[in-house]
C-alpha cells in the first residue's frame, strides 16, 4: 500500500511493507557482495579472485564491460579482509628471517611490491573474472550463481 494510508492495524498513516524490497537481493551492490564473498571463501585455492568476478558478473545482466567493472569491484571488496591475513603474514615472514629485514632501508620498498602483487591478483583477476562470468552466462548452460551454493 502506498504511504500515509490506514492498513488496517489501527494505526493511522502505518505503511505496509512490500515482502519483495525485503528479500530482494540482487542488484550491482548485492552481486559484488557475492563476488567478494565467492572469493573470501575459496582463497585457499589458486585462482580463487577469478570464480569471484565471474560469480559477480554471472548474476548481473550486464555486457563484458560492465561485468569487468563488477568483477573489479568485488576484488576491490575481497582485498579488504585479505589484507588483514597479508599484514600479519608478513610480518611473520620477517621475523623468520625470510626476504628484506625491516631494519633494512629497502624494506618500504619491498613492501610496495609485495602489495603492488597483492592488488595485481586479487583485483586484476577478479576482473578477468568479470569478463569469464559473462562469457559463461551468454554461451553456456552453467549456473554459476552464487546464491544458490552460498
Amino acid at each position: 500500500m502506498a504511504a500515509g494510508r490506514d492498513d488496517g492495524d489501527g494505526r493511522p498513516g502505518s505503511v505496509d511493507r512490500d515482502e519483495t524490497t525485503e528479500t530482494d537481493r540482487s542488484g550491482p551492490l548485492w552481486d559484488v557482495g557475492y563476488g567478494a564473498l565467492v572469493t573470501l571463501a575459496l582463497s585457499v585455492i589458486p585462482f580463487s579472485p577469478v570464480a569471484g568476478g565471474a560469480a559477480a558478473a554471472f548474476r548481473g545482466e550486464t555486457g563484458y564491460l560492465a561485468g569487468v567493472g563488477l568483477g573489479l569491484l568485488a576484488g576491490v571488496v575481497a582485498v579488504l579482509p585479505l589484507a588483514l591475513v597479508l599484514l600479519p603474514a608478513l610480518r611473520v615472514v620477517a621475523w623468520l628471517g625470510v626476504g628484506i629485514s625491516p631494519a633494512s632501508t629497502a624494506y618500504g620498498l619491498f613492501l610496495g611490491l609485495v602489495a603492488a602483487l597483492f592488488l595485481a591478483y586479487t583485483v586484476g583477476l577478479s576482473a578477468v573474472g568479470g569478463a569469464v562470468g559473462v562469457w559463461v552466462r551468454r554461451h553456456t548452460d552453467w549456473n554459476l550463481d552464487p546464491v544458490r551454493w552460498l
